[in-house]
């Protein structure tokens, strides 16, 4: 796919009947800062409780409470997974409307966008339609083209890892690759069949009784009850470092627990700079759609929002949030835990204090 050298930022290729297309995808990448926003304030806060229980000269913490996800973050995903396909549907509709006029009953039905992972099943899809007259899909007008090179088994090039690979080498994981509309198809057809498990935490935990080489720096799920690090001598000072983030995990066929910005921001950059502008000219563009677009009551024209649109996204706009609730966090200092003591491993443990 050919990548123009200048931007395009008068949006000249970008037809009046599809502004709202841009719309969407701002809206997308709106929900993407509020999630980051959300998921932020809910670390920073602390959402984790800990209690020690100290037996004898030995004293343990444990996890006590975790505070519930807010449920906006899945509304807020979900929200932005339905208009990320819905902006490339309604290109698709678009195309084939102006080719075909008005469809209705069966033929209507066969009116989307495909995602294949092998050249036969793309081509299956593609018979299918031009058995129908539907003749923009076949593979020698220019959209059958164009989708035919937007297909995850040709766009080798645009997988999306689940985190860095710096990351990767540092908590000894494996990075997992998934082509972007792959992705969003995995995450709208789990959207529409079950609940997308976004509300999900996982924390990162150290402490200085073992060397950092040798601990476990993985975000991993943690349950009440769970203990802490190993046990440390009473009256000696212990500390406990946790890191605890709102993470999703990918529908199947993927396994991967992501940040749900990075993937939501990955997608929605997919599909503005080379999904839509691939389906109207055949080019990408790193330039063509804008992410941040004023959709309140401004009393300009969709045209003129466009224009005088932002281009940082939500994955920027981030950077400065998260730093200022990572230094008030810091800020509060140490944090002493409550013990409860135990003078023998079978009795019940009795209020104390440290």
């Amino acid at each position: 796919m050919a990548t123009p050298n200048a931007p395009m930022d008068n949006f000249s290729w970008l037809p009046q009947e599809l502004e709202s297309v841009a719309l969407r995808l701002a809206r997308a990448d709106e929900c993407s800062f509020d999630i980051g926003a959300v998921a932020s304030k809910w670390s920073s806060d602390g959402p984790l409780g800990f209690e020690q229980v100290r037996r004898g000269d030995e004293v343990q913490t444990f996890l006590k409470s975790v505070k519930p996800v807010p449920p906006v973050v899945a509304l807020l995903f979900s929200e932005a997974v339905n208009h990320l396909r819905a902006a490339i549907d309604n290109v698709i509709w678009y195309l084939v409307e102006r080719e075909h006029g008005q469809l209705s009953g069966f033929k209507a039905t066969l009116v989307n966008m495909p995602i294949h992972e092998s050249l036969e099943a793309f081509d299956k899809w593609t018979k299918r339609r031009v058995k129908e007259e539907i003749t923009v899909f076949g593979p020698d007008a220019p959209l059958g083209r164009r989708l035919r090179i937007l297909q995850p088994y040709v766009d080798l090039q645009s997988d999306v890892p689940s985190m860095s690979e710096t990351l990767a080498a540092i908590v000894g994981h494996k990075v997992e690759y998934a082509q972007p509309l792959r992705l969003l198809q995995a995450y709208s057809n789990e959207d529409k069949h079950r609940a997308i498990r976004v509300a999900a935490a996982r924390t990162f935990s150290s402490t200085d009784r073992i060397p950092l080489a040798e601990q476990n720096l993985y975000h991993q799920e943690l349950k009440v009850g769970d203990p802490m690090g190993p046990p440390a001598p009473w009256g000696q000072v212990s500390i406990l470092e946790t890191n605890t983030a709102l993470m999703i995990e990918r529908p199947a066929p993927f396994a991967a627990w992501v940040n749900p910005v990075n993937d939501l921001s990955a997608m929605r950059r997919h599909v503005s700079q080379v999904v839509v502008p691939v389906l109207l000219t055949g080019l990408q563009m790193p330039n063509g759609l804008p992410p941040q677009i004023d959709l309140g009551d401004s009393g300009l024209s969709n045209r003129e929002r466009l224009t005088a649109a932002s281009w940082d996204d939500a994955h920027t706009r981030l950077m400065s949030v998260v730093w200022e609730r990572y230094h008030e966090a810091m800020s509060r200092g140490v944090q002493f835990t409550p013990v409860v003591e135990c003078t023998d491993a079978d009795e019940e443990p009795q209020d104390g204090t440290s």
